[in-house]
């Protein structure tokens, strides 16, 4: 058994930062651990820090953007080859209704359906097919479109 499981699972913050249907997402960069996936911006806690402070300093030192964390949507444990790990998914928006993240983070705003087209790490499969699923439900007060 690995140190890491020995210990415990290591606690990670994830934000899902959402404006005008989409959520602010990167591919990792090369020689990173699976390099070429998709991210949402997020990190692991410091001594001390718990996910959701994680969550907002993560944010910030990734993609240059302040947050608001407004509510946790998901927590579970998942195994990677390389690591045992407590993911904490966090519903995000940015505190500047109109903020970019930083061009070099490479952070971009992406179409909420896109996200199912993009490679994720594996466990960010319930997420996802999660956020699609509500982003494809009408919402209370919007009309529903007519289906033929």
């Amino acid at each position: 058994m690995a140190d890491s499981e020995q210990s415990g699972p290591v606690k990670v913050g994830i934000g899902l930062i959402r404006r005008d249907g989409q959520f602010l997402v990167r591919q990792r960069p090369p020689g990173s651990i699976m390099a070429g996936v998709w991210e949402f911006p997020g990190g692991k806690c410091e001594r001390g820090e718990d996910p959701r402070e994680a969550t907002l300093r993560e944010c910030l030192e990734e993609t240059g953007l302040v947050i608001r964390v407004e509510r946790l949507r998901q927590r579970f444990d998942h195994h990677y080859p390389h690591a045992w790990v407590e993911l904490s998914y966090f519903d995000c928006s940015t505190l500047e209704p109109s903020a970019q993240p930083k061009p070099e983070t490479g952070f971009r705003w992406v179409d909420t359906g896109a996200l199912a087209r993009l490679t994720f790490p594996g466990a960010n499969e319930s997420i996802l097919e999660e956020l699609v699923r509500e982003a494809q439900s009408p919402r209370p007060g919007r009309p529903t479109p007519p289906s033929y």
